[in-house]
């Protein structure tokens, strides 16, 4: 501090000011994010593409944490995660070869990019950063089982595939026929974590996640370092916080047995995607709760399958139509005859009241008093 006076004697203080000049590409990299859903998989397979101008931003990218000097604030945050380097890949971008699990010892003590994360906008973020500087070295945490991957064909295209094992491939046909996997790289495209900061070119390492593993429990952005659970610290000098939207659960469910929380799960992830697509051949009956875009796919989806078989199929969502917060009504109303005409019972006004399992079936009560009786139940709310 210059001057003649200090506010408070016997103590440090420490001025913070913005860097002065022009700031280079990478320090704005968190505040001109241009890298959506499209254009990451018209990029996907090659990290040295610049990303074209004009795009908007991602939707799922959740928060930056500005590490340039200006903010003086603490977040903590719970992460759970494990080290994952893959043995056996394929060109497919399939995750089905074995798995290597590495101790926590393993990660870098310091990274130039960490990213909390694994979703579209992280990939996207690591795309970017690698093209402004080819030789980056980004380490990605995300809470996901598998490497960065597109959800939108896991309630769209993987359910209309031909192939009987596309739990295992996750691939799928796209608008123009070509066939691809849902990960945007296979796992040979990503440096193993214990590399990372020795490999001569960088690279891209991802930590994923997996329960009882190493957690994140505090990102102190004053000093760039976030904690784990085991004490380890890791330094950083950009750090973007790009976790996506999460999954709610509804009242009634968590105030249910433990017997209908077996019976009900949301549905996110690819794990979730093979779930529902086993159980589908499964069960007799499934319920959707949800009529926005996630649910009225995968109603959709299910009713045509269920056209083929004796699976009874029902939607039912607080709104009087589907997608009724983001359509207007005619169209709303619209979309629920194309998704009865699919096969799917679609049940409007219905908000769920309680939960119970009774004689094999789970039993959904109405606030109106309706009542529906179900084996499984699939549902979708995001925060």
């Amino acid at each position: 501090m210059t001057g003649a006076e200090h506010p408070h004697p016997g103590r440090t203080l420490v001025q913070r000011h913005p860097p002065k000049g022009p700031r280079s590409m990478t320090d704005c990299l968190f505040q001109r994010f241009t890298s959506p859903y499209n254009q990451v998989l018209r990029n996907s397979g090659s990290l040295s593409n610049v990303p074209s101008p004009g795009g908007a931003a991602y939707g799922i990218l959740v928060a930056v944490a500005t590490v340039g000097g200006e903010w003086n604030i603490l977040i903590s945050l719970q992460f759970k995660f494990h080290l994952f380097a893959p043995e056996n890949p394929d060109s497919s971008g399939s995750t089905t070869g074995k798995q290597k699990v590495l101790p926590a010892a393993v990660l870098p003590s310091h990274v130039p990019f960490l990213l909390i994360g694994g979703g579209t906008a992280s990939f996207a973020a690591a795309r970017s950063i690698r093209a402004r500087d080819p030789g980056a070295k980004v380490l990605i945490v995300s809470d996901e089982l598998d490497p960065p991957y597109m959800r939108p064909p896991l309630s769209k295209e993987l359910w209309f595939s031909d192939d009987p094992d596309v739990t295992e491939t996750l691939r799928f046909k796209q608008w123009n026929g070509k066939e691809r996997s849902i990960f945007f790289q296979p796992p040979s495209f990503y440096v193993a974590p214990e590399e990372l900061m020795s490999a001569e070119h960088g690279g891209v390492s991802v930590v994923t996640g997996k329960k009882n593993k190493c957690t994140v429990v505090h990102l102190d952005v004053r000093e760039n370092k976030v904690k784990l659970n085991d004490g380890t610290q890791i330094s950083y000098e950009k750090c973007l916080i790009a976790t996506g939207g999460t999954p709610r659960n509804l009242p009634a469910i968590e105030r249910a047995s433990e017997e209908v929380k077996k019976r009900t799960t949301l549905f996110r992830r690819v794990s979730d995607f093979r779930s529902l697509e086993r159980l589908s051949s499964s069960v007799g009956s499934i319920t959707i709760i949800g009529g926005g875009f996630l649910g009225s796919e995968l109603a959709c989806a299910l009713g045509r399958r269920a056209q083929k078989s004796n699976l009874d199929v029902i939607q039912m969502f607080p709104e009087s139509g589907n997608m009724g917060k983001v359509l207007p009504e005619y169209l709303s109303h619209w979309t629920t005859d194309k998704v009865t005409r699919e096969g799917v019972n679609v049940i409007s006004d219905a908000v769920v009241k309680s939960v119970a399992y009774k004689s094999g079936k789970l039993h959904i009560s109405l606030k109106d008093g309706r009542q529906v009786m179900h084996h499984m139940v699939k549902y979708q709310v995001l925060k």
